[in-house]
């Protein structure tokens, strides 16, 4: 009787709870996927900066030229403006210049060409082609010089 006593008790000791063993794996598996969840959402956030960047940049490339459509159609462009922008307007696609936290990007034009139509008549085209570049640190800790081109050709109805 005595045996069995000491039978049930050793048997109820060793099957209660987790052994330091079990629980130091298990906090390292936690801790594993812990850290590899914060570098997918770090890396997921600096994935949308980069993308709200890239359409706000588009955004203002459009912006740009539609401001140019309007002068063409306004007909009072000069030499000067014709010859287009070769050394850059500088806006700010986040923040402004006194701004802690900001994104500065240069907007070029091209030299606006009439092009000759083929047909007589009352139709004139101009070609406009413009570009945007900026510096995008979203994604890792170096800058990384980014670009966007549009080019489109107007037609004018006389």
């Amino acid at each position: 009787m005595i045996q069995f006593i000491h039978f049930v008790v050793q048997q109820r000791t060793t099957e209660r709870g987790f052994t330091f063993i079990e629980v130091m794996v298990a906090v390292v598996i936690i801790t594993i996927s812990a850290y590899g969840l914060l570098l997918g959402v770090v890396h997921a956030r600096g994935e949308m900066r980069s993308i709200a960047l890239r359409e706000r940049a588009t955004e203002e490339l459009i912006n740009y030229l539609e401001y140019w459509k309007g002068r063409i159609a306004d007909g009072q462009l000069s030499v000067a403006e014709k010859a287009g922008n070769p050394r850059g307007t500088q806006i700010y696609l986040e923040g402004n210049q006194f701004s802690q936290h900001k994104v500065p990007a240069t907007l070029y034009l091209d030299p606006i060409q009439f092009i000759p139509s083929p047909h007589p008549g009352g139709l004139r085209r101009w070609q406009l082609h413009a570009r945007i570049r900026w510096e995008d640190f979203s994604l890792s800790s170096r800058s990384v010089q980014r670009e966007r081109d549009l080019s489109m050709i107007m037609t004018e109805f006389e």
